[in-house]
């Protein structure tokens, strides 16, 4: 049987005896390594399929990603919380926009006002 060599995808499992082991979960792998041993090692994301180093944070993720994936928290104008992948630049150009037009539209009124 010939040796594969690829890029493993990792997946982390925690036993109930605190031992976390990171498992290959692409088809006909069997790798496994555990997961202090994982940092430095080159993976692939488990969002955009490109490649990357394990550091000290993904290797505490269950599912490792990239730095560029992964969400981040926006809050609206109302102030409402929620969550974005951080791929989906559009989505925060827009808010940004719909929040700029709504301030100024806020601060013309408040200076018409004013003047009067």
């Amino acid at each position: 049987m010939a040796l594969m060599k690829h890029i493993h995808k990792l997946k982390k499992i925690k036993y109930k005896n605190g031992n976390a082991i990171f498992f290959c979960t692409l088809p006909d792998c069997h790798y496994k390594i555990e997961a202090a041993l994982a940092l430095g090692k080159e993976t692939l994301c488990n969002q955009c399929n490109e490649s990357f180093l394990m550091n000290e944070y993904t290797c505490r993720l269950l599912r490792p990603h990239c730095n560029n994936c992964g969400r981040k928290e926006v809050k609206t104008n109302n102030g409402k919380k929620f969550y974005i992948n951080k791929r989906s630049a559009g989505v925060l150009q827009e808010l940004a926009a719909s929040d700029v037009s709504n301030l100024r539209d806020r601060l013309d009124k408040i200076s018409g006002d004013e003047e009067i």
